[in-house]
């Protein structure tokens, strides 16, 4: 059953990769659309709010990719290693840097003070399971090793 979920998890990894993907391409439309939704706003922020999210493209795709590794490492029944550590750590420092590049933005679209929050949240999170994962591969390695 654990291999299903972790299966499934990876396969919803992959779309959401697509889906960032596709979303790239419409971009430039759905800014305009949004922006034309709200009167505040001008042109000068359309650019700002389109450059912070290809921006944050590079921090989505290291942490969606890195995803996908760590759940192929849970698939392969390695769970507490080292490689997995740094995995988590890569995650957390993706969701740092968009975190960063949202807030920056939130200057000129204030929104993107919402999405900085809720990246560094995340970020947090990631972290602290990462700290769990590298207190129990001592833990792990002594079980290992009795007898």
């Amino acid at each position: 059953m654990e291999k299903r979920s972790i299966r499934l998890s990876l396969a919803l990894v992959w779309i959401f990769a697509l889906a960032l993907l596709l979303a790239d391409g419409f971009i430039w439309p759905l800014s305009a659309l949004f922006l034309k939704s709200m009167p505040f706003f001008n042109k000068a922020d359309r650019y700002f709010l389109i450059g912070c999210l290809y921006l944050c493209n590079i921090p989505g795709f290291t942490l969606l990719l890195s995803m996908g590794k760590l759940l192929k490492n849970l698939d392969g029944d390695r769970v507490f290693v080292r490689e997995n550590v740094g995995i988590l750590r890569r995650v957390s420092i993706c969701c740092f840097a968009a975190c960063l590049i949202c807030f920056a933005g939130g200057f000129f679209v204030y929104m993107l003070f919402l999405v900085s929050a809720a990246a560094g949240f995340m970020g947090l999170i990631v972290r602290i399971v990462k700290n769990v994962f590298q207190e129990a591969i001592p833990m792990r390695d002594e079980l290992d090793y009795t007898v």
